[in-house]
């Protein structure tokens, strides 16, 4: 018969084991373990310290590398424009200082380049009244969205191509008033109504933050600007988004199609330090008759154009 004082032994030798074991496990394993473990910590510690100090060195040289890139490009591009007559086209979204930029720089390379004519919002005619507008603007009637792009860029780029007509109702006014485009004068008081001619040659920058989808004006534009005989440059603002699409997917519009592909140079890395320059040496090429496809993107036959003697 099981009495007291065997319980009470059981207690204590069941408590003097788990006593045991926990000194031994502490004692015997649980201490080189321990010290492993925070011997690991510290080294992934330490290596992580490392990665963050050269990093910031790495980010240092990058933004002295940049600036330097800036401070080259007005030696890279000088009279590379001589002469010639540039207009800055871009989608309203992009980067407003990028473009300001390009335009100062494009006169540092010898063009008159008068400002940015902003492609506005309206031009997605996702809006019947926006289809309405740009149908009385331009004395369309019974069109659908894609005909009404055409006809509407076929109208400004002949506009640019041959200038403003006395006597008549300038287009690109009739436009602006509509809400389609507007024109910023970049340090010049140039009217809307003076910009063009012949001999203009026309940069056409899309972004992906822009508020029309490339297709909807890179393709109607440049058939346009192909059709007409106006050199078309086209330059890509990329900005990368987690899953979105790769550089280069915009001026893909241009590049994947033969016959504007090789009339149209293109540069996809405008977003980068060397792109405006890039972007203004590719117009320069294409005005004497060289078409290339620039940057680093799907598409791109080289980072920059070759050197020539001016």
């Amino acid at each position: 018969m099981i009495n007291f004082r065997f319980h009470l032994v059981s207690l204590v030798a069941v408590f003097l084991a788990l006593a045991v074991g926990v000194v031994m496990g502490y004692g015997v394993l649980g201490q080189p373990t321990v010290e492993t473990l925070e011997n690991r910590i510290d080294t992934v510690e330490a290596n992580a310290d490392a990665r963050r100090a050269e990093n910031d060195l790495l980010k240092a040289d990058n933004a002295v590398l940049e600036a330097k890139l800036d401070a080259l490009e007005p030696f890279s591009v000088t009279d590379r424009l001589a002469q010639a007559s540039v207009i800055v086209i871009a989608v309203r979204g992009v980067d407003p200082e990028t473009m300001q930029g390009l335009v100062q720089l494009a006169r540092r390379a010898g063009a008159e380049a008068p400002g940015v004519l902003w492609v506005e919002e309206k031009w997605t005619l996702e809006k019947q009244d926006d289809r309405d507008a740009l149908s009385t603007a331009l004395d369309v009637a019974d069109a659908g969205r894609v005909e009404l792009r055409t006809r509407g860029w076929e109208a400004v780029v002949d506009r640019l191509n041959e200038g403003p007509s006395l006597g008549t109702t300038d287009v690109l006014t009739t436009l602006t008033d509509a809400g389609f485009i507007s024109f910023e004068d970049v340090g010049t008081e140039v009217p809307i109504t003076d910009i063009g001619g012949p001999g203009t040659a026309a940069l056409l920058v899309v972004g992906s933050e822009g508020a029309v989808k490339a297709k909807q004006v890179l393709v109607p534009a440049a058939r346009a600007a192909v059709d007409a005989g106006l050199p078309l440059g086209a330059a890509e603002m990329f900005v990368a988004v987690a899953d979105g699409p790769a550089r280069g997917s915009l001026v893909a519009w241009v590049r994947d199609d033969e016959a504007l592909a090789a009339a149209v140079s293109t540069v996809d890395d405008l977003d980068q330090p060397s792109g405006s320059a890039v972007t203004l040496l590719a117009l320069a090429d294409l005005l004497r008759g060289v078409v290339g496809h620039y940057g680093v993107g799907d598409g791109a036959d080289a980072t920059n154009p070759e050197w020539w003697q001016p």
